[in-house]
């Protein structure tokens, strides 16, 4: 009996582990099939920084002052023509324009500011001795020099804003570094130094 007794407590152990064995097994699956079908919940996120465009506003005019000596001051003033000067300035030329153009012309620059370059020899020198580079923007919309020359050009000698570049945006005068006079100190005339290197490098933007 006893021995038939020790045969049963074996079997009934024997079923016991397996079913320990087998069930934790069959769990042990379970789970690694739900972690394997689980759908992933990392997502990746793009950030995306935007900046705004800041363009630092231009200089409507580049230009070189090396190899000369000379200081630059700017300064603005409003666009001080009259009809009649206009007119009187385009029959000194030879220029013929319709009845009450400059007046249309006139009206077309209204409000508008022209600024002025100013370099100045610091130098030893006689008078003149500031070369002027003027801007105006350019509400006419004038595409050639030769147009722009017909409503403004000065031929007389000593003028203070003579047409010389244009473009979509801006017109270009210079002075004419008065009139050659020279006052026999021996002294240059600071303008035409500071002309003959800057001029040749004006550039409009």
């Amino acid at each position: 009996m006893e021995q038939g007794k020790s045969n049963v407590w074996t079997v009934v152990l024997a079923i016991i582990i397996t079913a320990v064995v087998v069930g934790g097994g069959v769990y042990w699956w379970q789970q690694s099939k739900v972690v394997q079908e689980k759908p992933s919940m990392v997502t990746t996120e793009t950030t995306k920084t935007t900046t705004a465009d800041k363009e630092e506003q231009k200089e409507p005019l580049a230009y070189s002052t090396s190899g000369v000596s000379a200081s630059v001051t700017k300064k603005t003033a409003t666009f001080n023509y009259t009809a009649e000067q206009l007119k009187g300035m385009a029959e000194e030329c030879g220029s013929q324009h319709s009845a009450g153009y400059f007046e249309q012309l006139v009206s077309k620059f209204s409000g508008a500011t022209k600024t002025m370059y100013n370099f100045k020899y610091t130098g030893a020198s006689q008078e003149s001795d500031t070369f002027i580079v003027t801007l105006l923007s350019n509400k006419a919309g004038y595409t050639s020099l030769d147009q722009f020359k017909k409503d403004f050009d000065i031929c007389a000698a000593g003028g203070d804003a003579y047409p010389t570049k244009l473009n979509a945006n801006w017109l270009l005068f210079v002075n004419s570094c008065g009139s050659g006079f020279d006052d026999g100190s021996g002294r240059p005339i600071g303008c035409d130094k500071v002309r003959e290197v800057v001029e040749p490098t004006l550039k409009l933007n």
